[in-house]
């Protein structure tokens, strides 16, 4: 039976959701989030021949990068950019300069610098959690600040890329 012939299920909207990460000084609030990928994994599939036939068996799964889209902010203290960077230091990175020893980004520092495991929480109309996506061992792979345009007129935003272990789905 559809959701639409039975007026007790509703179903789920994109945009009842609420997520967060980064250690408390350096969060990024959830005001901010625009979009979050649910995560996401493919099954590697393994070719066999068999006489004149070719079969196909899974393989590994291996779990999808989730992409998150944030607001940036001019306030220094909600600074998203700052707060972004500030997280990849807490990481590990350092910028070049001869004068000091370089680090390299460890991903039990990278993990810690988001606050750990990352979730996302799907709600209903009434704010009940439906559903929550549990990112285990996240660290950030990739980073776009965004692009300055005269020709545009719309808020900043920032890209990223979260890689992770694995996923956890509860009711």
């Amino acid at each position: 039976m559809s959701f639409w012939s039975n007026p007790n299920v509703q179903p789920k909207l994109s945009f009842k959701w609420f997520a967060s990460f980064g250690l408390a000084g350096d969060a990024i609030n959830t005001y901010c989030l625009r979009s979050f990928t649910k995560p996401s994994f493919e099954v590697g599939t393994s070719e066999y021949i068999w006489v004149n036939d070719v079969g196909y068996r899974p393989g590994i799964l291996s779990w999808n990068p989730v992409e998150v889209t944030i607001s940036d902010l001019e306030d220094m203290d909600e600074n998203n950019t700052k707060k972004l960077y500030n997280m990849m230091r807490t990481a590990g990175y350092q910028s070049a300069n001869v004068n000091r020893p370089q680090s390299a980004i460890e991903k039990k520092k990278a993990t810690l610098s988001l606050g750990g495991d990352v979730r996302l929480v799907q709600v209903d109309s009434d704010g009940d959690t439906v559903d929550t996506w549990t990112m285990v061992n996240p660290f950030i792979t990739q980073i776009n600040f965004g692009q300055a345009n005269y020709g545009a007129d719309e808020i900043m935003t920032i890209s990223l890329n979260l890689r992770y272990d694995y996923a956890v789905h509860e009711l």
